[in-house]
């Protein structure tokens, strides 16, 4: 995809799709802005009408840092989903276009959205399927990107930064950290943003300084995928007392309550079509391995991707998988 291709949106062409950003509309919050659902007329794509998404920053977010600014966000962001490596991902939103005025500064992704994986979490929408499916495409982008001659690092991944197309498809959706720089290297710039502390590595911002690499997404992923299986959200912005935080991280509560051999997978999707208790003991390992507080024993991506592979659900279903989702696997159905 070219610059030239992506559409150049006004202000108001996003406040019109979107019915002036209304409530209705509202999607979810990200780390530095907004997520809407919208509908763009033909005339502005010299398409017929579409389904999309919008995304806005936002100037107030906490964890926007004084020194950055949405520039080089949407910048960087236009840039990365624009290069032809990225572009047609199958994980990755496409892009339609942008905009970047005084009063609105955003993106418009050709997406019809189900919702973020963060609030299909807290519904308790998905079931084991659902679940295995969104965790092994998850597995494989970060495999993707981690596999590059320069590998990019998302730096903030987490359940509300990807959303669910209406296939169940998940799309990462935020780029605000984006890098593609020798490993360990990071921008001064970038350093200074409050990362948020649900999926944030321990082992690289007590003993590392933010100077990250590839195995803090798997860390990250490790929590994502440990969420997921035991049905647990984090939501610290909403805890009555602050000092309970720690206790409330993925990470603690999974190895407070790990035992060798045993499966955090959640009794009621122990009982979902598809579920194999061989498969609830070794994905479980899995999280563990991810979530380890030193980096050299975690796995990487690819090691990852492979043992997902493996699992028995994905070998039963094996290249069907598309097919057995559409006829089975809907909230109808759950």
């Amino acid at each position: 995809m070219e610059f030239s291709k992506l559409k150049v949106f006004k202000s108001e062409d996003l406040k019109a799709c979107t019915n002036n950003f209304n409530k209705k509309n509202f999607v979810g919050l990200i780390q530095f802005g907004k997520l809407y659902t919208g509908k763009i007329e033909g005339c502005m794509t010299g398409t017929e009408g579409q389904d999309v998404m919008v995304k806005i920053w936002d100037k107030k977010s906490e964890y926007m840092a004084f020194t950055y600014d949405e520039y080089l966000m949407v910048k960087e962001e236009v840039e990365f989903l624009s290069n032809p490596t990225m572009n047609g991902h199958p994980n990755l939103a496409k892009l339609i276009g942008y905009c970047f005025e005084e009063e609105v500064k955003g993106v418009v992704y050709d997406l019809s959205p189900l919702d973020t994986l963060h609030n299909l979490m807290v519904k308790d929408d998905l079931n084991w399927l659902q679940r295995m499916n969104v965790i092994l495409e998850i597995a494989r982008l970060l495999k993707f990107l981690h596999g590059q001659d320069k590998p990019y690092l998302v730096f903030n991944i987490n359940a509300s930064h990807i959303v669910l197309n209406q296939d169940f498809m998940p799309k990462l959706i935020d780029f605000g950290l984006i890098s593609k720089q020798d490993i360990g290297e990071m921008s001064t710039q970038k350093k200074q943003i409050i990362m948020r502390r649900q999926c944030d590595d321990p082992y690289f911002t007590l003993l590392r300084g933010n100077n990250w690499e590839t195995s803090c997404e798997v860390f990250s992923f490790g929590v994502i995928l440990l969420g997921l299986i035991a049905k647990r959200t984090c939501e610290l912005e909403k805890l009555e007392k602050p000092d309970l935080v720690l206790d409330h991280l993925m990470h603690v509560w999974a190895k407070k309550e790990y035992k060798p051999q045993c499966s955090l997978v959640h009794k009621s999707l122990q009982e979902d079509w598809g579920y194999h208790a061989e498969d609830g003991i070794a994905i479980t390992e899995l999280g563990m391995r991810c979530i380890e507080f030193f980096p050299t024993n975690r796995p990487n991506m690819k090691d990852v991707v492979e043992r997902l592979e493996s699992l028995h659900i994905f070998q039963r279903l094996g290249d069907s998988r598309p097919h057995k989702r559409d006829k089975r696997y809907h909230h109808n159905a759950m």
